[in-house]
């Protein structure tokens, strides 16, 4: 009868070690995946000091941008722009130059959402005054 009960100790010492040795590496491990495939919004790429031209069809400059730091994010295609200065030129006037805190847009849009103290301003020419507007949100369209 002793043996019988060694037998059947060591059986249910077994059965228990190998359940301890499936349940432990699951219960240690981090809900989700070890290498988690979603999209978090992390910035990609960060440029310090960014400017980018854009020309019209003929070579002349059409608008600046320059931000002390560009951020781009790829899970949303955002682009977020620290102290963002648009310079919007024309061609048959002075160029008008806006300026803000902050700065969003994304790489295919065609405006700039600005904000804070936003101050669009636009020098003289013979036949117009100067201009200023000054707000604390504004829209930029770059077309």
């Amino acid at each position: 009868m002793p043996t019988h009960f060694n037998r059947l100790a060591i059986v249910v010492a077994l059965l228990l070690l190998a359940a301890l040795m499936w349940w432990l590496p699951n219960a240690l491990t981090p809900r989700g995946a070890l290498f988690d495939t979603e999209k978090r919004h992390e910035a990609d790429y960060i440029i310090e000091n960014f400017t980018a031209t854009v020309m019209d069809s003929h070579g002349r400059r059409k608008h600046e941008l320059r931000a002390a730091r560009l951020e781009h994010y790829p899970d949303d295609d955002t682009v977020t722009l620290d102290r963002p200065y648009l310079v919007q030129y024309s061609p048959d006037g002075p160029p008008l130059h806006t300026r803000a805190d902050r700065g969003y847009t994304t790489t295919t849009s065609k405006e700039i959402l600005m904000r804070g103290n936003v101050r669009v301003t636009r020098s003289a020419r013979t036949d117009s005054p100067a201009g200023e507007v000054t707000a604390q949100e504004m829209r930029v369209l770059l077309e």
